[in-house]
């Protein structure tokens, strides 16, 4: 009986993240897809040359896309959509309770309402209907690397480090803010572990070497600066609301209560006890000075949009590869574990006088949850693609001709019925099996942001001149290498054949309408020395994981023993 209630009692601070993710993705239960802005699964993901960053677009989806091509051979594209959405706040929630247990700053109580600000903030909320599931995969790794990084100074291994660092790895936001804060854990003053960094570095290498390879310069239209500068959400300004982890770009994915009264005061509130927490917590181990400097990073990157908007937008201009801040409050996550923690740690101070400790403790824990109630259901809603689109692939898997495909119209979101007109990124250049040239021109706030990719834009002009003059496409179409248009019948413009008259009819359903263009698309030839460098920074990222994944199995078999 005392062994079945101790067991109890170690297992019940790990049950309330998994209550929490319930309440977030209990509509993932229904059967379809979740799709929205940037999450785009699809039945089966086919593994090509563009994914792994051989392309002229910038690496956006490099490695994420690569890992799900390969994950959905084993889970299939709709079971792993709900996976992966599952796993953001869980996995986010047990790595705040396992790095409460690791710094011991309280009890159990005080680390449950951490692990609740941690889940449950506007941040994450907002980010989930932005779609950015890898960069909230990595979000939900940070507390993972914090915990393995302390362990690594004392030199109690580095399997952790590296299965943290890898889930940051999958998009470049996350892999910067995986890098700054393990560096500045690992090589604080008296830190002296820097090996396990470089693997980190390694698995990081397919986005960074995919990016420095492109034929072109990495650089950003100046306007997208004030598009994506960060919001004021009715917190006295755009640093307030990020001080209290909002302030997105999108107004279309605040949360309904952001702004009024009572959530405003309960995030204050909030944001009030983390800062007093921090400063107790730094009194005690100066080593949480690290994790203050990497959120004070992440919080000057995110209002840089806004408090320096010339001199980053003349940066984005003319520095390759400084677009990747110009959304600066997705590196909110150091920030937003720093304030968790900081929360539990007052708390925990507070229970220790307060008259009814157990009372305090619950309203704490359930403070998050009513400053941002919308949060419940997590804004999830499942979708069904046509059924003609499938009938429409086995079309274009069947045909030898080359080229690749063009989506029409050619605009990078849609509105789709089928998606309840959710905004959503056109999933055809990952639903259909051939590679595709993707439009990467974005409209924000009703204006037109120019792309980073030579390729497509070459595309967008030859079809806007066609508009204006009437003068054939397919000439230049053929030449970058476009062989097939995959028309979404419902997503409005003029039909293709209105613009270009080449063009061959192979299959028509109520969605979707397939042609193939008449000629030879010309080949697309990339150089010998960029192909290498990529797949050197893909085997060098490749063997740091396997080996890592191989160490992790003897301790995995040893917690299956406890349990």
């Amino acid at each position: 009986m005392e062994g079945g209630t101790n067991r109890l009692a170690r297992l019940m601070p790990w049950s309330w993240p998994v209550l929490l993710t319930v309440l977030i993705t209990a509509p993932l239960l229904a059967p379809g897809y979740v799709v929205g802005y940037d999450l785009v699964f699809v039945p089966d993901l086919t593994l090509r040359r563009d994914l792994f960053g051989v392309t002229t677009a910038l690496p956006r989806a490099v490695p994420s896309d690569v890992v799900v091509a390969l994950l959905d051979e084993v889970a299939g594209g709709e079971v792993l959509n709900k996976l992966v959405l599952v796993a953001v706040p869980l996995l986010a929630g047990l790595g705040l309770t396992a790095l409460w247990r690791e710094l011991r700053l309280g009890g159990p109580l005080a680390g449950a309402a951490a692990a609740t600000l941690y889940m449950w903030n506007p941040f994450v909320a907002e980010r989930l209907r932005l779609g950015a599931w890898a960069l909230l995969l990595g979000y939900a790794a940070l507390p993972w690397l914090v915990r393995s990084a302390l362990r690594l100074r004392r030199g109690e291994g580095w399997v952790g480090f590296l299965l943290a660092s890898a889930l940051c790895a999958l998009t470049a936001s996350g892999g910067i803010v995986g890098l700054l804060v393990a560096a500045l854990i690992l090589l604080w003053p008296r830190g002296s572990r820097p090996g396990p960094l470089v693997g980190a570095v390694l698995l990081n290498l397919p986005w960074i070497v995919a990016g420095l390879a492109r034929t072109s310069a990495a650089t950003t239209d100046p306007a997208s600066v004030p598009a994506f500068a960060a919001r004021d959400e009715g917190y006295g300004g755009a640093v307030p609301s990020l001080l209290t982890l909002g302030g997105v770009w999108n107004a279309n994915v605040v949360p309904a209560s952001r702004g009024d009264l009572v959530p405003l005061v309960l995030a204050f509130a909030m944001l009030l006890a983390s800062c007093v927490g921090v400063v107790l917590w730094c009194r005690r181990e100066r080593l949480a000075l690290a994790l203050v400097t990497a959120a004070g990073v992440a919080l000057v990157i995110a209002v840089a949009g806004v408090v320096a908007a010339q001199p980053f937008e003349w940066l984005v201009a003319h520095v390759p590869g400084a677009g990747l801040f110009r959304d600066g409050q997705r590196y909110l996550g150091p920030l937003a574990l720093l304030e968790s923690v900081g929360f539990g740690a007052a708390v925990a101070a507070l229970l220790r006088f307060a008259p009814l400790p157990w009372l305090v403790g619950a309203t704490a824990v359930l403070m998050p949850i009513a400053a941002l109630p919308q949060l419940v259901g997590g804004g999830f809603r499942v979708s069904q693609y046509p059924t003609d689109w499938e009938r429409a692939r086995q079309v274009l898997g069947a045909d030898s001709h080359t080229g690749d495909l063009m989506p029409w119209p050619f605009e990078s979101y849609r509105a789709p019925s089928w998606n309840a007109r959710r905004p959503v990124l056109d999933p055809m250049p990952r639903y259909f099996d051939k590679p595709a040239v993707v439009p990467d021109e974005l409209i924000v706030g009703g204006n037109r942001l120019a792309g980073e990719d030579p390729r497509a834009a070459a595309v967008a002009n030859a079809l806007r001149t066609a508009v204006r003059s009437g003068a054939d496409p397919s000439p230049e179409l053929l030449r970058q290498g476009i062989g097939w248009i995959v028309v979404d019948r419902e997503a409005g413009g003029p039909p293709p054949r209105q613009l270009i008259p080449r063009l061959t009819e192979e299959y028509t359903g109520t969605t979707v309408t397939v042609f193939r263009l008449d000629g030879t698309p010309a080949p697309q030839h990339f150089a010998p020395w960029r192909v290498v460098l990529v797949a050197a920074a893909w085997i060098a990222a490749a063997a740091v994981l396997v080996v890592t994944l191989l160490s992790a199995l003897p301790a995995v078999q040893r917690v299956r023993s406890r349990l």
